[in-house]
């Protein structure tokens, strides 16, 4: 699995409510605006998971805005639980 960080300059209700549908104990909300989501695939496919662009369908209406990465390697300042949240999340993904 990878982690994926979504970014939203402003809450996004809808793009919330389908991170919440998809990913139920795979995801750690940050702040309003900024959500961890552990999952398979790509950064276009989570895309049009959650109905932020869908390019192979760009005429469906969008969730909202936002922006999704997905990362390789982590290092910072945040509490424990964020640590602990993506050290379990890499762990499992390793561990099949």
């Amino acid at each position: 699995m990878t982690i994926f960080a979504i970014l939203m300059q402003v809450p996004q209700p809808k793009v919330v409510a389908e991170i919440e549908r998809y990913f139920s104990g795979n995801f750690l909300k940050l702040t309003d605006t900024q959500y961890l989501v552990s999952s398979t695939g790509t950064t276009t496919e989570l895309s049009a998971k959650l109905g932020v662009f869908d390019a192979a369908n760009p005429a469906v209406p969008s969730t909202g805005n936002a922006v999704i990465f997905a990362t390789s390697s982590y290092f910072g300042r945040a509490p424990a639980n964020v640590w602990e949240w993506m050290k379990a999340k890499l762990e499992t993904s390793r561990n099949g």
